[in-house]
């Protein structure tokens, strides 16, 4: 699996809570997201690794709307295999997404 993969469902699932604009507009205030088109799968990730694109992803969102967003992006990393996301997980949301 592709880390963009797991940073664009973050985003499309922050997008039907608070909106695609707003979604895509934290998303890009990390400087690490840019959407190549107005699809809000179609993204690309520069410079950083995949661990520091994810925390700085769900940052974002937690600095605006707190706790709730950052339950949003685990159960989002959840829906995925944990053999298939681990490896890009930062360590400050490892412990909480394997705890099931």
């Amino acid at each position: 699996m592709q880390p963009e993969k797991l940073v664009a469902d973050i985003i499309k699932e922050q997008s039907l809570i608070i909106g695609e604009s707003l979604a895509k507009s934290r998303a890009e205030s990390t400087g690490i997201i840019k959407f190549k088109s107005s699809n809000i799968e179609d993204i690309s990730i520069s410079n950083g690794s995949p661990s520091e694109t994810i925390e700085k992803v769900v940052q974002s969102y937690e600095q605006v709307f707190g706790q709730a967003s950052v339950e949003v992006c685990i159960s989002v990393i959840r829906r995925f295999p944990a053999d298939d996301v681990n490896m890009f997980l930062p360590e400050s949301l490892k412990s909480r997404v394997l705890a099931r």
